[in-house]
């Protein structure tokens, strides 16, 4: 009897402890996030050299897939010029020990030669801690269909 509390006790102290992990995970993913989008906007190469794996595969709405190096050089281009991007209802997921997966949508606003364009999408961002920096190693994002005019 005593042998099962204790058991019992281990595994409700070990589930807190995780939760708590994960929960400071999640928090510092979300930091990271939040400075990977900063610094598209500004263009700040340095600052994304830091935030981004080495593994990095970025994969567009319009279906470019993009390395690191790829990524860097074409906001460093300002070719494509981000003004915003607004997170909505996203969501993490540890997936396994320093992998956290990022899921939501987001309303982005960028100029491309010459003109505005405004969308919404759908994204998953893996994040993953590299050397103790959370570090986004994939990303995939889908535009989603404008959403049809409503009628009286």
């Amino acid at each position: 009897m005593k042998t099962t509390v204790r058991l019992l006790l281990f595994c409700c102290f070990w589930a807190c402890g995780a939760r708590a992990a994960a929960a400071d995970d999640f928090a510092a993913v979300t930091a990271a996030d939040r400075a990977r989008i900063a610094a598209t906007i500004a263009g700040d190469t340095l600052k994304l050299a830091e935030l981004l794996s080495d593994d990095l595969r970025y994969a567009h709405a319009d279906g470019r897939v993009q390395t690191k190096a790829q990524f860097i050089s074409a906001v460093a281009s300002n070719k494509v010029q981000y003004l915003s991007f607004t997170p909505e209802d996203v969501a993490l997921q540890a997936i396994a020990p320093g992998v956290v997966a990022m899921q939501g949508g987001a309303r982005l606003a960028a100029r491309a030669e010459g003109q505005r364009h405004e969308f919404t999408l759908r994204f998953l961002a893996v994040w993953r801690q590299e050397n103790d920096r959370w570090r986004l190693v994939a990303y995939q994002s889908a535009q989603l269909a404008a959403a049809p005019a409503r009628r009286p």
